[in-house]
């Protein structure tokens, strides 16, 4: 029998990872990009003269940067969301009311990718521009907050094939990597109403999320708060308030949108 599903493009798929390398190195060479890559310079050479051709890449003397090319691409992938401007604003408050970092995060093709983030007055000026909650950022859904919110909202089966297809790999030695593991946190986190992150995706940060369903009961997104561990506290009522903030603002939402 003839296997007729579409086969992943290498020339595509190769262009992609010049421009992720060039994107993570904050920056590359050709040289660079050829040995991380494993790559014959050539071949390089004819994908980024291509890309910086396109307005995907420029070149500043030897080295390659992402180009703004991209930006009307992401632009027009969240504005298309009919739930980014409203969500924007309950970012914007829940950062403001407890002076802590916020995002609203959606999940897309078993990935979590933040569309909004603020940042509390008490946070400000500890975060840098790197952080990788900044929006457009991209998360596995077992080790953040508001993916594992969003996961406990789903039907077991959608959340069987998303650890089928992306696995449950590890970021810090608190991360969940066993499957039981993780369908026993996705039952207390429907007991409870929210999940938490205590140092499951990067050392030293903790947060608390809510999914966002529709009137069908459909995941669509998601929202936390979060910081450093000795800013987010452990005990009960300090997490309870800030889920009782996350609720308001997710019934606000829901209100305004359904």
């Amino acid at each position: 029998m003839t296997d007729s599903r579409p086969r992943p493009v290498k020339t595509t798929k190769t262009s992609l990872a010049l421009v992720r390398a060039v994107r993570d190195s904050d920056g590359a060479t050709l040289s660079d990009l050829a040995d991380r890559l494993g790559l014959a310079k050539s071949t390089v050479h004819n994908h980024l003269h291509t890309l910086v051709d396109e307005g995907f890449l420029v070149r500043e003397g030897d080295t390659y940067h992402v180009g703004l090319q991209f930006l009307p691409f992401g632009k027009h992938a969240r504005n298309r969301n009919p739930l980014y401007a409203p969500a924007r604003r309950r970012v914007f408050a829940l950062a403001e009311q407890t002076g802590n970092e916020a995002d609203f995060i959606v999940a897309e093709n078993g990935r979590a990718y933040s569309l909004e983030y603020a940042i509390g007055e008490s946070t400000r000026g500890g975060v840098s521009e790197s952080s990788p909650f900044r929006a457009g950022n991209r998360f596995y859904m077992h080790n953040c907050a508001s993916g594992k919110a969003m996961l406990a909202a789903m039907p077991e089966e959608r959340v069987r094939s998303i650890v089928d297809r992306w696995g449950l790999p590890a970021t810090t030695d608190r991360t969940i990597t066993d499957e039981s593991s993780l369908f026993e946190e996705l039952d207390a986190v429907r007991r409870r109403g929210y999940a938490v992150n205590d140092e499951e995706l990067i050392e030293g940060y903790r947060s608390i999320g809510a999914a966002v369903t529709d009137p069908d009961g459909d995941v669509v997104g998601a929202f936390s708060v979060g910081g450093p561990t000795y800013r987010m506290a452990v005990d009960e009522s300090t997490t309870e308030e800030i889920a009782r903030l996350l609720d308001a603002e997710i019934d606000a939402l829901k209100t305004e949108l359904f």
